[in-house]
């Protein structure tokens, strides 16, 4: 029983995600229906983003850092004019809690009235982020917002950030998805110009291209661990992510046991 209610937690974390088309599908086939939006191991995570403020702490505290790095590298370099800080918008500047909120208490998943969603153009800044980009506007730095929202989400989009006081929103400024959810090929054409400098994102994909992998990913992020805090800033996210597949947790038969006796194998004979 224990191994089922981690599984059903464990597939529902990935229900609303706006960074890769194939795990769209995935996350779409592994949805859990639920009849109580109180029985819905989403719902946590999603107050957690809307409510908590530890959740706000951590946002301010990561654009302070941001904030700290990009002020040294002004100081660095001066009259460097193509330095560039690259973001991701979903669950890294814009809030999306409201809509993974809908679908609980819908009782549906992702992508069920995510256009709707984001063509209302009312997803609240996350902590923080308006104050960073500004701030690094001011030192001369150029913003570029790349996101996996659909090409047609665009102008809704921008919309959204330019009334939440983004700055440079404009349409040679934001990249959106159009035949790949693969970000790199993104960051790649905006390094032709610019030296990007400092990149934030809640998911590792939004930093460099991820293996999809565990432990593969495991292993990238100790090997870049000192870029973190320096060109990485990573968000808070606790709704949805790339790493429930990168265990196998999509697959109809998951590996929940093999992995929950990893986790206990120290201690799980001494509990009879």
């Amino acid at each position: 029983m224990k191994g089922k209610i981690f599984l059903l937690l464990i597939l529902s974390a990935g229900l609303v995600s706006c960074n890769n088309v194939q795990q769209h599908k995935e996350r779409k086939s592994a949805a859990v229906s639920l009849n109580k939006p109180a029985d819905n191991p989403l719902l946590m995570a999603t107050l957690y983003n809307y409510y908590a403020a530890e959740y706000q702490a951590l946002c301010y505290q990561a654009y302070n850092v941001a904030k700290e790095r990009v002020a040294r590298l002004r100081k660095e370099f001066p009259k460097k004019k193509n330095m560039a800080v690259v973001v991701d918008i979903d669950e890294t500047i814009l809030n999306n809690s409201p809509y993974q909120a809908l679908t609980i208490e819908k009782n549906s998943h992702f992508p069920r009235c995510w256009d709707t969603w984001c063509q209302l153009a009312v997803a609240k800044s996350i902590p923080g982020a308006v104050s960073f980009l500004k701030y690094a506007d001011s030192l001369g730095f150029q913003v570029f917002y790349v996101t996996n929202r659909s090409l047609k989400l665009k102008t809704a989009t921008m919309k959204n950030l330019r009334k939440d006081g983004f700055p440079q929103v404009t349409d040679n400024h934001i990249y959106m998805r159009t035949t790949t959810s693969n970000k790199e090929p993104r960051r790649q054409a905006i390094s032709k110009k610019y030296d990007i400098v400092l990149l934030a994102g809640d998911n590792l994909g939004d930093l460099y291209e991820a293996s999809a992998k565990y432990p593969l990913r495991n292993q990238r992020v100790a090997a870049l661990h000192n870029l973190f805090g320096k060109k990485y800033i990573v968000l808070p996210n606790p709704m949805y992510g790339t790493w429930p597949a990168g265990l196998g947790l999509y697959r109809k038969k998951a590996p929940v046991d093999s992995l929950l006796k990893v986790m206990t194998k120290s201690f799980g004979d001494a509990c009879r």
